[in-house]
């Protein structure tokens, strides 16, 4: 099974507020989900926004 990040992961791993990440999951920018009341980003959400985010390059 996939890896789930909960928001203070991906805060850490793309050094942005909880803030920020809370309002990317609830938007559909950063694709999410609920499990129990709480936010989990799948690895691959992160990773491919990461990748459509990225400017340049091969």
């Amino acid at each position: 099974m996939e890896r789930l990040y909960t928001i203070k992961d991906v805060m850490n791993i793309l050094q942005l507020s909880y803030t920020t990440v809370y309002a990317m999951c609830n938007n559909g920018t950063l694709p999410s989900v609920k499990v129990g009341g709480s936010i989990r980003i799948p690895q691959e959400s992160l990773r491919n926004f990461v990748l459509d985010q990225t400017k340049g390059g091969n």
